[in-house]
């Protein structure tokens, strides 16, 4: 098996790594389930170091609600004896997964190296640097502007008819979502980009097919946010405007590349 994709022309070099050896598709199940362990074994190591800071984590993570509901409210209610032990397992393993962002997204990039031809590997560091801060930009945006606007509007909402009684099990699960949601969808720009130097889709197709991606990222909004219209559109609207920065990047790419074809 090679490392050729489809859209590109094979030649030699698609199927040498590092090491000059040829990757078979045993080789690359094997690069794949090495970076995997290495990636896990990082996050474990934060699991039990966060774990240690369970209470403390969980204090700074529900911040938001404590500031959204009324005076005098208790922000988080358990139904079960094991809730709390099984939250703050949940919590060292959120923080743990968010902490090691740097290891598992470099991971990624460099298993999706050697596809690459070598003049377009030296744009692996930079998406490895780029995938970090937008992924900590996107955890950081959704923690700090959506999840107090989310709950604000949920909150206010929902005592118009009753008194909020909020689980801590529902609160953790809700904040998850939101965080790798918005940290995820972040990265479209370095997906498309990647995409793009894989020939696996071109500028024309970016540019010709922008009302069906507008519908695409509100579903997935409406998916990966709670059903408000605040919060979706505070996803959709980011994503859509690092969409249309991935078409400048691509284009800008496309045009050095045939200038330098010229040449």
């Amino acid at each position: 098996m090679t490392n050729a994709l489809p859209g590109k022309e094979p030649s030699p070099e698609d199927d040498l790594i590092d090491g000059g050896k040829i990757m078979s598709i045993f080789d690359h199940l094997g690069e794949l389930r090495s970076r995997l362990m290495r990636a896990g074994i990082v996050v474990l190591v934060f699991f039990f170091i966060f774990l240690g800071f369970a209470e403390q984590l969980m204090l700074f993570l529900k911040a938001p609600l404590v500031a959204a509901l009324p005076k005098g409210v208790n922000a988080l209610h358990f139904t079960g004896p094991m809730d709390v032990f099984v939250i703050n397992i949940k919590v060292a393993m959120l923080v743990g997964v968010l902490a090691a962002c740097p290891v598992w997204l470099y991971q990624f990039w460099k298993f999706f190296e050697p596809a690459l031809y070598p003049k377009e590997r030296k744009y692996v560091l930079p998406f490895i640097v780029a995938s970090i801060a937008l992924f900590v930009t996107g955890i950081s945006f959704c923690f700090f502007i959506i999840l107090p606007l989310t709950l604000s509007f949920l909150l206010e909402l929902g005592m118009q008819v009753g008194t909020p009684i909020i689980t801590v099990t529902d609160y953790i699960s809700m904040l998850m979502l939101l965080l790798f949601g918005f940290g995820i969808v972040f990265e479209t720009p370095l997906i498309i980009v990647l995409l793009a130097m894989l020939d696996i889709i071109d500028l024309e197709m970016l540019t010709k097919n922008r009302r069906i991606i507008i519908i695409i990222i509100l579903i997935v909004a409406a998916i990966m946010t709670p059903p408000d219209p605040i919060s979706q559109m505070a996803m959709a609207v980011p994503v859509y405007l690092m969409y249309e920065m991935a078409i400048v990047i691509v284009r800008f790419m496309k045009r050095k590349s045939g200038d330098a074809k010229k040449t």
